[in-house]
């Protein structure tokens, strides 16, 4: 009989220390323990299912990709939004497709993701690391080429996996006091000394650990001469870089989107969403 206390506090201990690990062993991933990670995976709750995942241990293919595939990463997954099961399923019970693809799109990267933090606990429980790369849909023709993937699918995070290399210091990194992110009843709209709070939560921590020193990962200003230093360099100083200045690709999420197939801008009513049969004639 599982013991209930001792699973729980398992699961807590698994969520309360992982960190992100960007530096593993040479130790390979065997297939019962990416099999087992799998499988709990897919335990996720889902919507509708509307999901896939490719992975690949091949470097070759790793370097091809250009998402900021960590070089040690024994194994890569890619979690995408897969419209093609369900519409073949709607098809086998002599159906065809008529729904919103931005609501169904909505329900798929629900899917996707939930399913890649299963994983995530999944793999950080049976001593396996793992960093998400989060610039995966902006490299969606590369990762269509190398994965064979048809229209219809898209990738929505990726995930580098591999035995921790406890050389390379890691720390779990802060997040916004709880009080501010979790509200009862109704939402609360923080004040201004309350985000200044937050900040204050986010900025003192990613300094003492000298999250961005050790990343070197500091976003250049498009104006303006930069007088801030690593060692005062925060977080959310960092944010405000990333998100004031602009889209920095040539092509949209939509545009890409709409280029793998899927078309974000038809109107419904509720008479156009009826499901229709198929004639079997």
């Amino acid at each position: 009989m599982v013991n209930q206390d001792k699973s729980s506090y398992d699961l807590f201990k698994v969520i309360n220390n992982r960190r992100s690990i960007r530096k593993f062993t040479e130790k390979p991933i065997t297939d019962d323990i990416l099999n087992q990670i799998l499988e709990a995976g897919i335990k996720a709750p889902f919507a509708a299912q509307l999901y896939s995942i490719v992975y690949t241990r091949d470097k070759e293919k790793m370097k091809k990709l250009r998402i900021g595939v960590y070089s040690t990463t024994q194994l890569l997954m890619i979690f995408l939004v897969d419209f093609r099961k369900i519409e073949k399923i709607i098809k086998q019970r002599n159906y065809q497709y008529d729904y919103d693809d931005g609501m169904l799109l909505w329900l798929g990267i629900q899917d996707a993701t939930l399913v890649a933090e299963n994983v995530i606990l999944a793999a950080d429980a049976v001593g396996l690391g793992s960093v998400l790369l989060g610039g995966a849909p902006l490299q969606t023709d590369i990762i269509t080429e190398v994965f064979s993937i048809p229209s219809r699918v898209f990738p929505v995070v990726g995930l580098c996996l591999g035995y921790p290399d406890y050389t390379a210091e890691t720390d779990v990194r802060p997040r916004y006091p709880l009080k501010y992110t979790a509200f009862e009843d109704s939402y609360h709209d923080l004040s201004e000394n309350e985000i200044r709070e937050c900040m204050k939560n986010m900025d003192e921590g990613y300094i003492t650990q000298g999250y961005y020193i050790k990343l070197q990962a500091k976003i250049p200003l498009k104006k303006g001469k930069d007088t801030i230093d690593y060692d005062k360099y925060s977080w959310s100083e960092h944010q405000s870089r990333k998100y004031s200045q602009g889209w920095w690709k040539k092509e949209s999420i939509l545009s890409l989107l709409q280029r793998q197939g899927f078309n974000l801008e038809k109107s419904h009513n509720q008479e156009e969403t009826k499901m229709k049969r198929v004639p079997t004639n």
